[in-house]
């Protein structure tokens, strides 16, 4: 009351401040109206932001857009190599016994 002779209660802008202004949130949106498809990696590198993916994904979710995690097709995964056959020795059954 002192300073500025009001009674009214004095606010300030506490907490953490945003790291993406309202222009990086409207670039995101823009990207991902655009290019759908892009991870939240990919998009971070496309908008050249110093953010963390993290950011970006809270960004997205903010936006009111969903994300999907990137996941390989069966036809895009490598094949399981648990049966190599280069280099296999064959080994006698357990009771046999060897003369």
């Amino acid at each position: 009351m002192r300073e500025t002779s009001t009674v009214e209660t004095r606010v300030s802008h506490r907490g953490h401040k945003s790291a993406l202004s309202q222009k990086g949130l409207q670039n995101i949106d823009q990207m991902i109206l655009v290019q759908s498809d892009n991870t939240i990696h990919e998009g971070r590198e496309v908008l050249q932001l110093s953010v963390s993916d993290e950011t970006v994904r809270r960004a997205v979710v903010k936006l009111g857009h969903v994300y999907k995690k990137e996941s390989l097709q069966a036809s895009e995964q490598e094949p399981p190599r648990c049966q190599e056959q280069t280099g296999r020795v064959e080994k006698p059954y357990v009771g046999e016994r060897s003369r």
